[in-house]
């Protein structure tokens, strides 16, 4: 005899049975008519809804799923949004990368005096001694020479003079005659920086000559080229993870990870994460450099050169592979700043006991710094990889025009006289030679161009004149310096300081970059 599911058994007085599961089976009495069909077996679906018929889901879920609508609202509203920003942030961008590939003038500025014209402080103890004698110039041309040879003075034929000796003495030679020579005058597309490292002077100066388009140049290709490096680098690292058996190092982080890098102190082996992490930023930096080799053509070209597309200008290459001349510092440039970032977090909590829960502040500051540091650790890698990626640009025009001139030459068809002459690929700034990542480095500092050291003598605020009676004076020395390596410093600090106070306000620990 069947007992019903909800009846109590006198021998369990305090079980309740469940309200989920399967119904009890039939009894055995109860047979099924006969049918000829083959009995039909629930699917897994029906199975499982019967049994968790009763589960509860609204504290896990929400009450109603997103939609297809409504998740490309939100991609569109976060592309908007990143669009944004980079459209904000390209003018700085822009004057950035003008200035990192500038070739600072070999010339002293006109402002500047040089010691050795300054008439009012000697060049040493002794110089001053015989100022008050007349020299040879100063002399007169009729008087009488007290000192002369006793060897017979050869007559040499003179023109008769006329005039005064004050006249004589007056008569403009050739140097200075008045003379009018031709000037070089640089084309006008060219920008003429006074500085080479004003960001503001770029700015106008580009404003200036190509307004609003060529300030915000590049704003496409940049958007594009940002969103291909965080999808490829986070897909690479992804798969390499997978590859290696670790954790995926973007998913270890805490909520407080600083404005540092990724936190990898919660792998089971963060060596193996450390690896995975700067491997996946160099092979993104490697598979992506044809697109950002673009992305400076257009930058430091003036924008009445074409092609100005994306795609008319990839095809325009000659080949969509790395030049081998830039795989060293590229290598370098997306590995070394990743290696810092990531590793610095590793250091801070496992050596320094410094952890983003336990001492927020401090991780927050030392994150901060540490974002500084790797701020100018990169700037260095990225002037002389623009610099690279200029030089191979004007060789592949080089190139072109060989081409285009021998064609010319064999009538193997007919081009146009225009195209083996007309240079597509001009910059609007006097560019730096690359010689390698060393090489180029070492040329900035103490070869290029010429840097004053003190104070400029077209300066607004004249500086008083010391008790001594000397007035300092502006020195000139070969080379920019280790300054010049760090041109545009200011972009990356103060977007570093605005965004780690801001997240600092906010009460985020720190914020992340």
């Amino acid at each position: 005899m069947a007992t019903s599911r909800d009846a109590s058994n006198p021998l369990r007085p305090y079980y309740i049975p469940p309200s989920i599961g399967l119904p009890p089976d039939t009894t055995a009495n109860n047979t099924a008519p006969p049918s000829h069909s083959p009995p039909s077996k629930p699917s897994f679906g029906t199975h499982a809804r019967d049994i968790l018929s009763d589960l509860d889901y609204g504290d896990y879920l929400s009450d109603s799923s997103p939609s297809l609508a409504e998740m490309a609202k939100k991609l569109v509203d976060q592309a908007i949004w990143n669009y944004t920003t980079v459209l904000l942030a390209q003018p700085l961008e822009v004057a950035k990368t003008v200035l990192q590939v500038y070739q600072a003038p070999g010339q002293t500025p006109p402002s500047v005096v040089p010691n050795s014209e300054d008439p009012k402080r000697p060049n040493s103890y002794m110089s001053g001694k015989f100022e008050d004698y007349p020299s040879e110039e100063d002399s007169d041309a009729d008087s009488p020479s007290y000192f002369t040879s006793t060897a017979p003075r050869s007559q040499a034929f003179s023109p008769p003079s006329t005039g005064s000796p004050e006249r004589r003495r007056r008569t403009p030679s050739r140097s200075n005659s008045s003379t009018p020579t031709p000037s070089f005058t640089k084309p006008p597309h060219k920008l003429e920086l006074r500085k080479p490292d004003s960001l503001l002077e770029a700015l106008a100066q580009i404003w200036a000559k190509e307004s609003a388009w060529g300030v915000w140049k590049g704003t496409n290709i940049t958007f594009v080229y940002n969103f291909l490096l965080k999808t490829s680098e986070s897909w690479t690292r992804s798969l390499l993870s997978a590859l290696l058996n670790v954790p995926d190092p973007a998913l270890l982080g805490s909520a407080a990870n600083g404005i540092g890098g990724l936190d990898i102190i919660d792998s089971p082996n963060p060596l193996v994460s450390l690896v995975v992490a700067v491997a996946a930023a160099a092979i993104t930096g490697l598979a992506l450099a044809p697109l950002d080799l673009i992305r400076t053509r257009l930058i430091v070209t003036p924008t009445s050169s074409t092609p100005r597309n994306i795609y008319p200008s990839l095809r325009s290459l000659p080949s969509l592979m790395i030049p081998p001349q830039l795989v060293p510092v590229t290598l370098l440039h997306s590995a070394l700043p990743t290696l810092f970032s990531t590793s610095t977090p590793l250091l801070l909590r496992s050596s320094l006991s410094i952890d983003p829960i336990l001492t927020p502040a401090t991780y927050s500051i030392s994150t901060f710094l540490s974002s500084t540091v790797e701020l100018f650790l990169r700037l260095p890698l990225e002037t002389v990889l623009r610099r690279g990626q200029v030089t191979v640009l004007q060789e592949f025009e080089n190139e072109r025009l060989s081409g285009a001139y021998r064609n010319l030459r064999s009538h193997s068809r007919k081009p146009s006289r225009d195209e083996a002459t007309t240079r597509n690929f001009k910059t609007i700034v006097d560019v730096g030679p690359y010689k390698g990542v060393i090489g180029t480095m070492w040329f900035i500092v103490r070869e290029e161009g010429v840097s004053v050291i003190g104070p400029v003598a077209g300066a607004t605020k004249v500086p008083q004149t010391p008790k001594s009676g000397f007035v300092p004076k502006a020195r000139v020395r070969k080379g920019q310096g280790i300054r010049g390596l760090w041109r545009g410093w200011r972009v990356g600090f103060w977007g570093l300081v605005g965004v780690w106070g801001a997240a600092a306000l906010g009460g985020a620990g720190g914020g992340e970059f």
